[in-house]
């Protein structure tokens, strides 16, 4: 009835809602000839702020950025002084694709309050990325949304011209005639990786986005209502079947303070694809969420806790059923995002098909009690009646910024969980202080407990439960002054963690030491040693006991190149400790960028690994101890023939052989004791391929047809050579289709 009453309300909105949009005074293509310009506020103060020096540039990247508050949004231009001494770098790219290019970017915090920014960038090519930061500097690429753009080369230079309109984002405040903003205005050279910035703040440093130059802009309110239809024809080339698939997404914005997303039968998937992954461990592997429902307006729900975790995580909507049957279908899904006053608030809710789908719900509450001062609160709801489960997850967050140098968050939260008439509840806290004292000199103190019977995952990510966590870390960059050395900057970076579970026994600790160097020809070279103690491991065994495992240690060494011609590469070997023993064993990463021409480029990936103690969990107290040899191959390629059209093609292999393996079984000591049973030798063998076309029939509207085939083996069998593995490899088949989508905005 949930998911009827839901369809029932999103089609009456669809019937009665309308708006029209209106004509902006600036034109947008990249000329500033409109007299707007000539009264626009302007932004020159920039300085060098990766590498982190605070210099001025050096003569002929000289860069200008204009802003003016326009009826229809803010419009923002750069004027870039670039002298033949900087080649200028221009590929195209895909959207929100990061590579070595000229390219300009602006930040804004609509609301002012150093929790949102909303991030645009545009290449010298006119290729774009947009995104969301929160938590000060952590940015999100999934987001995408509607606004116009433009480039225009000089003979000096050249110029951009951007419009963000009104309704990207849902703001407080609304009803007065003017509104405090943040904004933040960058460039970088793709010759050598430099970037230049005003106000002068670093999204590497702990404070970012509450430093933004804030400023009083004309507010104006804008309606607008967009709906897409699309169509999809999945042709399965294993069975002969061709399956049609239809739906429609609405978007409603009537004021300001007020957003409505909805979606009726979406379809959610098959024109992106994941990297492939094989995972051992007993953390599970985090995946990024580009669907663009869930991507849209979605910042107010992006609540992080530490240990790497989201409070929502939206890969669990539509995810693997609970009986096992594979992905769920969604019926319905609607959000609401607006204001009250000073008050900010998020609704989510979504609906899986079918008698094993679940329900989930999410409500978000943000109020700044002043400026520096702001409490949220988050709730989540997750229905799964296949399982007769039911699970609550409540939190409560603090942001605080008692001066310019400091910063303090922390999150009160709890788990509330009942499956099958058995409760299982239980809390957590966190606090993170970053102390900025001076521009060479940054310190973080975070501390973290999570109880034993927390659990967030539901509708969230969790790593782990049961976790006491403190932690420590230092930040110290020296700026070269030399204007002929090599060197522009070296960052120091130390960090020790102290760590138990919320049982008593002490995990491993850990010192990591970070060494940056940024030289002036735009090379980098980072180097990172981490020493472990012994400690007790109690994930491995998926709780069927603790493990004491040695101390051991890591280390990185990485070199990422600057433009060379046509090409660019990176190259890292660790020492990774593995196993029984902690013995580092050596993993080598090689990634070469060609770029022949401005609308082609290529990648190739190689990442090979091999060690002699590899220890992984089989059942129970039961473990495999094995000669290990890994090999990842990854190849992309993208060609841009015309303005409109896309072709890409990315393929990947991974795979992992096991061999001379022995069995292990775990002691209620700690200790693991070999059985004197030998282990079948196996190998796990994963290759995918996907070959898309696309073309873009307008803003936020496009025609897809893309082929993809793939699969994964585990078989128990004598090790074969790269060769024949890789040979096999591509001859899986789990799954072969053609797919072609179109979705047109209206």
């Amino acid at each position: 009835m949930t998911v009827k009453r839901t369809r029932i309300a999103i089609a009456t909105a669809i019937a009665l809602l309308a708006s029209a949009p209106a004509t902006a005074a600036i034109t947008i293509d990249g000329k500033l000839d409109e007299p707007e310009w000539e009264q626009a506020r302007r932004f020159d103060d920039f300085k060098v702020t990766d590498p982190y020096r605070l210099t001025a540039p050096d003569s002929g990247s000289g860069t200008q950025a204009r802003m003016v508050s326009t009826p229809d949004g803010i419009a923002v231009a750069f004027v870039l002084e670039q002298s033949p001494a900087y080649a200028r770098v221009k590929p195209r790219l895909e959207r929100d694709q990061e590579d070595v290019t000229d390219g300009v970017n602006f930040m804004i915090d609509f609301d002012g309050d150093g929790r949102t920014a909303y991030s645009f960038t545009v290449g010298l090519s006119g290729s774009i990325m947009d995104g969301i930061v929160t938590n000060e500097n952590v940015p999100n690429y999934d987001w995408d949304t509607d606004w116009s753009w433009a480039v225009e080369e000089t003979a000096n230079g050249w110029q951009v011209e951007m419009l963000i309109p009104w309704t990207v984002a849902a703001m407080r405040n609304t009803d007065t005639p003017t509104r405090n903003v943040a904004v933040y205005f960058s460039r970088v050279l793709g010759g050598n990786g430099e970037r230049q910035s005003f106000p002068a703040v670093s999204i590497e440093r702990g404070r970012f986005v509450s430093g933004f130059e804030r400023m009083e802009i004309p507010q104006y309110r804008k309606a607008l209502f967009h709906y897409w239809p699309y169509l999809t024809a999945n042709r399965d080339m294993i069975d002969g079947r061709t399956k049609y698939n239809a739906g429609v997404d609405l978007f409603w914005k009537p004021s300001s303070h007020f957003q409505l997303s909805a979606t009726i039968n979406p379809d959610f998937g098959q024109v992106e694809s994941d990297a492939l992954v094989i995972n051992f461990d007993a953390i599970e592997t985090f995946f990024s969420d580009r669907r663009p429902f869930f991507t849209e307006n979605q910042g107010i729900f992006d609540v992080a806790t530490t240990d790497l975790g989201r409070l929502i995580h939206t890969r669990r909507i539509g995810g693997d059923a609970d009986d096992g049957s594979g992905a769920s279908d969604i019926d319905a899904a609607v959000k609401l995002n607006g204001s009250l006053g000073k008050l900010s608030y998020g609704v989510m809710a979504a609906a899986e098909s079918e008698d094993v789908g679940r329900d989930f719900y999410a409500a978000r509450l943000l109020y700044p009690l002043r400026d520096n001062l702001s409490l949220g609160w988050l709730s989540t709801d997750t229905e799964r009646p296949f399982l007769d489960r039911n699970a609550q997850v409540h939190a409560a967050d603090v942001n605080w910024r008692p001066s310019e140098s400091l910063v303090v968050n922390g999150q009160v939260l709890g788990s509330f969980i009942d499956q099958r008439g058995r409760n299982r509840n239980d809390t957590g806290a966190w606090m993170r202080v970053n102390w900025t004292p001076s521009e060479s000199w940054r310190y973080r103190f975070e501390a973290t407990h999570f109880g034993n019977e927390l659990d967030f995952n539901d509708l969230g990510y969790q790593r782990r439960a049961s976790l006491n966590d403190a932690k420590i870390a230092a930040d110290y960059v020296h700026r070269v002054r030399d204007e002929n050395a090599r060197l522009r900057s070296v960052r120091w970076f130390a960090d020790l963690q102290m760590r138990s579970n919320d049982r008593g026994d002490r995990l491993p600790t850990t010192l990591a030491i970070v060494n940056n160097y940024n030289f002036r020809s735009g090379n980098r070279l980072n180097m990172n040693l981490s020493l472990i103690s012994s400690g007790w491991d109690d994930l491995t065994s998926r709780g069927n006991g603790l493990w004491k495992k040695t101390r051991r240690y890591r280390s990185e060494a990485e070199f990422v190149s600057r433009r060379y011609g046509d090409w660019t590469f990176t190259a890292a070997l660790s020492m990774l400790p593995q196993g029984f023993t902690g013995q580092a064993t050596p993993e080598m990463e090689v990634s070469v960028n060609w770029y022949p021409s401005d609308a082609f480029n290529a990648q190739l990936l190689f990442n090979p690994d091999r060690g002699g103690d590899w220890l992984i969990w089989e059942d129970g107290r039961d473990f495999g101890r094995y000669q290990r040899r890994g090999d990842y191959v990854g190849f992309n390629m993208s060609w841009f023939p015309g303005l409109r059209h896309e072709i890409r093609f990315k393929t990947e292999w991974a795979s992992v052989r096991a061999s001379e393996g022995r069995a292990y079984r775990l002691q209620p000591d700690g200790s693991m004791v070999a059985t004197g049973l030998r282990r079948p030798d196996f190998d796990v063998n994963n290759f995918g391929l996907q070959l898309r076309y696309r073309y873009l029939l307008g803003p936020q509207s496009d025609i897809f047809v893309a082929y993809s085939r793939g699969g994964s083996t585990v078989l128990e069998r004598d090790p074969l050579g790269s060769f024949d593995q890789f040979r096999d490899a591509i001859e899986l088949r789990d799954s072969d289709q053609l797919l072609a989508k179109i979705r047109y905005r209206f």
